[in-house]
């Protein structure tokens, strides 16, 4: 299988991703902790192969910064999956963070040397904001809700990019 095959089939990933991420911030029919559970277990195995994909695909480009936001990415993805792992310690809000500054600084890398799009480190940025806000107290419910749409609609563009063609190097 040729590489460009397996990029956009991590860009179908990430769109998937980012559409299931957006369901699961409104989730009007999960009412158990499993279902829930098993809902972002399938998001996070699609991030990460939109994560695997979109950093194959632009690595040339990429450089030091992307490699290290790719890897912050992956080990937030692996975090986030493994939070329930160490009793009385929660890995989740840590993870989360991860993946999200992860994913800003491959997408800003991304946007500046390959011309990916400028929206998509927008998108993840304003997303982490909102969920570090949400954090802190009120209106947690409806910033929460934003950061979850704005991650999903940033990963339904990351795959986008990646399923309809490949960008030019900077010139």
């Amino acid at each position: 299988m040729r590489t460009s095959t397996l990029v956009r089939i991590g860009g179908v990933a990430a769109i998937l991703a980012g559409l299931l991420r957006a369901y699961a911030a409104v989730a009007p029919g999960i009412d158990s902790d499993v279902q829930r559970q098993s809902l972002y277990f399938v998001v996070d195995l699609l991030l990460l192969l939109g994560s695997i994909a979109a950093y194959a695909e632009h690595h040339e480009w990429l450089g030091r910064s992307g490699a290290g936001a790719f890897l912050m990415t992956v080990a937030g993805l692996l975090l986030v999956r493994s939070s329930r792992a160490v009793p009385g310690l929660d890995l989740y809000p840590a993870g989360a963070a991860l993946v999200a500054v992860g994913w800003i600084v491959l997408a800003f890398m991304w946007w500046k040397r390959s011309r990916g799009s400028p929206f998509v480190p927008l998108l993840l940025l304003l997303s982490l904001v909102l969920g570090a806000v949400s954090q802190l107290g009120g209106r947690a419910a409806m910033l929460s809700l934003a950061s979850g749409l704005l991650f999903g609609a940033a990963m339904v563009e990351v795959g986008r990019q990646l399923v309809f063609g490949r960008q030019l190097p900077p010139t």
